[in-house]
């Protein structure tokens, strides 16, 4: 443990300077996105299916996408599928945070870039046993579904931001060291997610003043995806630390949309019925996504990084990380509009003060 606090003084204090350039510009470009907002007509309208109240600029992931792509460009000649997925995934959020888009023309595209970016991973043999075809026939629906889980989860002030935050410092923590074998340019990418959403979070934090919108979201989604694959590919076990990590988002998003799908409900129209909308709703967005950031920070990627260097029991940590964030979201009966157990209690808790009173 004293490794990791160690890391994580290092990333967030010592290597700050020396990344401080990723945050002045999207603090800058955040600046004037909220300025042309207006003109950009990125506003997010609040209705009976919002967490907000107040309409609020929604162009804030136009920053991050526009850093992250620009600091790589160079990358285009090694993984040109990464820069070409990036882009065509943040423009299509960026027309349906301008103009709402049918579901279709979104899912052919991310269908087409998360295939095209799995098709061209570097060819290996088998891995732990599975052949690569069948790897890379899993990889592309996986893709294409964490694309719209990250999307999904943006749906409280600082949430999407603060966890790409506090994934990106466990994926740096779990490479650290060459625990993680991933190509160089893969580092520098987590690197940059990390200190540019540093500087989102700024504006992000509950009341929030700019939002990341399907530009960010959904990019965001495709990015991580794009890095765990490619990580995968190396023959190692980095589908433990992507698993670990990212355990809030995908369990959450997964319990949700299968029992709204069970019920009958449209799985990509709006709604509130996410463990994080019900907890939010009785705590407040900063309380929520603060015990997100902070279980993510402090047991998940310490478990991700222990499953990454001890690969005998890889499986069995995972499943012991991933039962308490399970638990949790179970708690508060994610995928259902009635109530959960916490909701519940939390009821009969103010019926009694009020008795008393």
């Amino acid at each position: 443990m004293n490794e990791y606090l160690e890391f994580l003084f290092g990333i967030y204090v010592v290597d700050f300077t020396a990344y401080f350039g990723y945050f002045l510009a999207c603090v800058v470009l955040l600046f004037v996105i909220m300025r042309l907002n207006a003109s950009l007509k990125l506003l997010d309208v609040p209705n009976d299916r919002s967490s907000h109240s107040r309409p609020t600029p929604s162009g804030g992931g136009l920053a991050i996408v526009i850093i992250i792509l620009a600091a790589n460009w160079k990358v285009f000649l090694e993984c040109p599928e990464f820069l070409a997925g990036g882009l065509a995934i943040a423009a299509v959020g960026l027309a349906d945070d301008i103009k709402k888009l049918p579901v279709m023309p979104r899912l052919l595209t991310q269908i087409a870039f998360a295939g095209l970016l799995v098709l061209l991973l570097p060819a290996r043999g088998p891995i732990v046993g599975i052949p690569m075809w069948i790897i890379k026939a899993i990889l592309i629906p996986a893709g294409v579904w964490f694309i719209n889980v990250y999307n999904f989860m943006d749906g409280i002030d600082g949430l999407a931001g603060g966890y790409a935050n506090a994934a990106a410092a466990g994926f740096l923590f779990c490479i650290h060291n060459n625990a993680l074998l991933v190509e160089s340019w893969n580092i520098e990418v987590y690197r940059q997610i990390f200190y540019v959403t540093m500087a989102f979070l700024i504006f992000n934090w509950s009341p929030a003043k700019i939002f990341m919108g399907d530009t960010g979201s959904t990019f965001l989604g495709f990015v991580f995806f794009s890095l765990g694959a490619r990580s995968l590919i190396l023959g190692n076990y980095a589908i433990y630390a992507f698993v670990i990590i990212m355990s809030f988002f995908w369990i959450d998003a997964t319990i949700t949309l299968a029992r709204r799908y069970r019920a009958g409900a449209r799985i990509f129209q709006a709604h509130r019925e996410h463990a994080f909308h019900k907890a939010s709703a009785i705590f407040g967005h900063w309380k929520v996504t603060c015990f997100m950031i902070t279980v993510t920070l402090f047991w998940l990627n310490p478990m991700a990084r222990l499953a990454v260097t001890h690969v005998k029991l890889a499986p069995l940590l995972t499943l012991l990380a991933v039962m308490p964030v399970l638990t949790a979201i179970v708690m508060f009966n994610p995928g259902s509009p009635s109530q959960g157990y916490v909701s519940r209690l939390m009821d009969r808790r103010l019926k009694k003060e009020a008795h008393g009173a």
